[in-house]
């Protein structure tokens, strides 16, 4: 049976929440070091060499920045918007959307909470897991929606991947 590979991929660090140049969480842009540590968490991710085939992104700014960073770095097409990856969505929201649209290996970027609980929820699990910022986790299921338990393949933070880019 043919599985199919979903790796979860935080935005990296954004401006705060309360900075006045911006008018709501959604237009919030990575920082100059967000930008820096997502690059370098990119170039640890393209050592996995796993072979995405498709990059798709919240709409809002930080994670849409965070997919072009991705997608220039690991030599993807560019990110397809899905909104059911915003910050506002369900896991049910998310893992229904992805059913219509996933490739093979799909790389997602978003937020917390949303991540996370999607992959605790494929794996069935009763248990937390936290995605730090530009962290990724990946799972391997059997159909989208699963229709049995995900498996974890991996999960590394932002640092473990920045360490792996300088091997």
């Amino acid at each position: 049976m043919k599985t199919l590979e979903l790796c979860f991929f935080r935005h990296g660090i954004a401006v705060d929440r309360d900075d006045p140049s911006v008018k709501s969480d959604a237009d919030r842009p990575l920082t100059e070091d967000g930008d820096r540590k997502t690059r370098a968490a990119a170039e640890g991710l393209k050592r996995l060499d796993v072979g995405y085939d498709k990059i798709l992104t919240s709409p809002w700014l930080r994670a849409k920045q965070t997919a072009a960073i991705l997608a220039e770095i690991l030599e993807l097409p560019a990110p397809e918007e899905l909104p059911q990856l915003a910050g506002d969505r369900t896991p049910a929201d998310l893992l229904d959307a992805l059913a219509h649209h996933h490739g093979r290996k799909t790389l997602l970027v978003g937020h917390e909470p949303l991540l996370s609980a999607t992959v605790v929820h494929a794996l069935g699990g009763k248990w937390a897991l936290d995605l730090k910022k530009a962290g990724a986790c990946s799972i391997e299921v059997d159909t989208l929606p699963p229709r049995k338990s995900a498996t974890l393949q991996w999960h590394l933070t932002s640092r473990q991947l920045r360490w792996l880019a300088k091997g």
